[in-house]
């Protein structure tokens, strides 16, 4: 079975199992998932910007931003169908916009922003780590101004059976080869790490 196929059915059970739920997501608990948020966040202003969410799920970041006052130009994708079946429904009557799409295949006629990939590997698929390049690849060609993802780590002292962690030093050496402006922050949580990647160095922009 393909890894984005197995990865979909994998959440579909959760959502049977747990409901529109942060637990549906592969979230202990909800804090950990707004810890992730706001790492995101870390990446640039959002406000009226474009912003695509990939694997927004339920669309939680979305309200989360819209909660503290930031309201993007929003489109959220996820290949899990029940997910963005509700967020259409929770977010009807909105400007956002929902689509089922597979990020490594993910097509749009205007780059966005910026990007936020959330959770997008947590699930240890057959070859989901070898979709991980070309989609970081493929999703940092469609951003304008920068990249966050998140990743488990393989730093992490517990780790849970069927999660894909991986090692922040690997993950960074790949990520250089895009852009020399990474930023690499293991400080939020122990078992997690995020990377932004940005189209323009800083340092340029001084």
């Amino acid at each position: 079975m393909p890894p984005e196929l197995d990865t979909a059915r994998f959440y579909e059970n959760h959502i049977r199992r747990y409901g529109y739920d942060y637990r549906a997501l592969g979230f202990g608990r909800r804090s950990s998932q707004e810890k992730r948020f706001q790492t995101a966040l870390a990446l640039g202003d959002f406000h009226h910007k474009r912003l695509l969410d990939v694997g927004c799920g339920f669309g939680d970041f979305l309200a989360w931003l819209n909660a503290r006052g930031i309201e993007p130009r929003y489109t959220g994708i996820d290949i899990c169908r029940p997910m963005i079946e509700h967020s259409r429904k929770r977010f009807k009557g909105t400007s956002a916009k929902f689509q089922i799409a597979d990020a490594l295949t993910f097509v749009t006629d205007h780059p966005y922003d910026y990007i936020v990939a959330s959770g997008i590997f947590g699930h240890n698929a057959k070859d989901t780590a070898k979709r991980i390049q070309p989609t970081l690849e493929r999703l940092f060609d469609l951003a304008r101004i920068g990249l966050s993802v998140n990743f488990l780590s393989r730093c992490a002292v517990t780790r849970s059976p069927g999660r894909l962690y991986l090692h922040p030093a690997d993950v960074l050496q790949f990520a250089l080869k895009l852009t020399p402006a990474v930023r690499l922050d293991h400080t939020y949580m122990p078992n997690d790490f995020t990377l932004c990647l940005y189209r323009r160095p800083p340092w340029e922009t001084e």
